[in-house]
């Protein structure tokens, strides 16, 4: 059984490293993080909602989808509106705001929110709301000088030729939920 004896602050800045030090059954077992939240202690390990990805329906339909240039990858990666939540604001909150900055869509209706799940579990403690929500207005660019997103609106048909792709570079929510619609 492993239990986790020291949460330790290696750097900082926006996003902050730790070495989460463990004992396993008498193994010292050392693991690097990142996270938004400050770390003290277990308790504060995926304590607190950091994020939203937005699955966005048009009222005609249609499926809204970014490419946006992601740094890690040095590439563009299809993807739903994704964002941090601010503060004390609530995920629908959250939704609206980031919409509204990378897409300049608004949000007519909240369908559904799914529980709040781990991403990417292998390097952070971040926990993401999926929200999926009903959409109107004009797409633009957005203006962030860090993000470079373009949006889309697609068919479920353009949807499942965007999905045979040889070449296609796409988060693995987006591409799990964009086949379980398009079946």
């Amino acid at each position: 059984m492993k239990k986790l004896k020291e949460i330790r602050p290696v750097g900082g800045g926006f996003l902050k490293k730790y070495e989460l030090r463990y004992d396993a059954d008498g193994q010292p077992i050392c693991w690097e993080i990142i996270s938004l939240n400050d770390l003290k202690t277990e308790k504060d390990l995926a304590s607190r909602l950091t994020a939203v990805e937005i699955i966005a329906r048009f009222e005609d339909g249609d499926y809204l989808l970014c490419r946006e240039f992601r740094f890690a990858v040095n590439d563009y990666v299809w993807e739903f509106p994704t964002g941090m939540i601010d503060g004390n604001e609530t995920p629908q909150e959250a939704a609206a705001r980031e919409l509204r900055e990378e897409t300049g869509l608004e949000l007519v209706k909240v369908d559904r929110i799914l529980p709040p799940a781990c991403y990417s579990v292998g390097l952070t403690d971040e926990i993401i709301v999926p929200i999926f929500v009903t959409v109107r207005g004009d797409m633009r660019p957005c203006d962030e000088a860090y993000e470079e997103i373009t949006s889309y609106k697609l068919s479920l048909d353009q949807i499942r030729g965007l999905l045979k792709a040889d070449h296609l570079r796409m988060t693995e929510t987006c591409l799990l939920t964009l086949a379980m619609l398009s079946q």
